[in-house]
């Protein structure tokens, strides 16, 4: 399953119901959902030979949602996998910032990856086409 990134402010990739950002300066191309499981749990850093920086919602439903969607696990299950990994000394969580937040930062770090709800649904959008 591959994804092309549209061009507009941000680019966007949509996998089941949630939204999927990066700056429109990013080359990262395309994306699977595999991949993008992959960022998220650190166990990859690259995509198409593109260092990227996952970051998580801060807001604590759709933080919770995009774990349960994308990744198939529960909230709990989600905290026990970054305990285990903090306490290996292996890896650290993606950083939690807002909406507003990551307007700003997306601007300054182009190869991030950042979900959201959809503005016009309330909903989190992820599409898998």
């Amino acid at each position: 399953m591959r994804i092309f990134i549209g061009l507009f402010l941000f680019n966007i990739l949509v996998f089941g119901d949630i939204k999927i950002i990066t700056s429109n300066n990013s080359s990262i191309g395309t994306i699977s959902k595999e991949q993008l499981i992959k960022i998220y749990l650190k166990e990859i850093n690259t995509i198409n030979g593109v260092a990227v920086t996952p970051i998580d919602n801060s807001n604590t439903k759709i933080y919770n949602e995009f774990y349960a969607k994308l990744i198939n696990k529960s909230p709990k299950q989600i905290r026990a996998y970054w305990m285990k990994e903090i306490y290996r000394g292996d890896k650290q969580p993606p950083k939690r910032l807002s909406d507003e937040e990551i307007k700003i930062k997306i601007k300054q770090q182009p190869n991030i990856i950042y979900y959201t709800y959809d503005k016009s649904t309330g909903e989190i959008l992820l599409n898998l086409k």
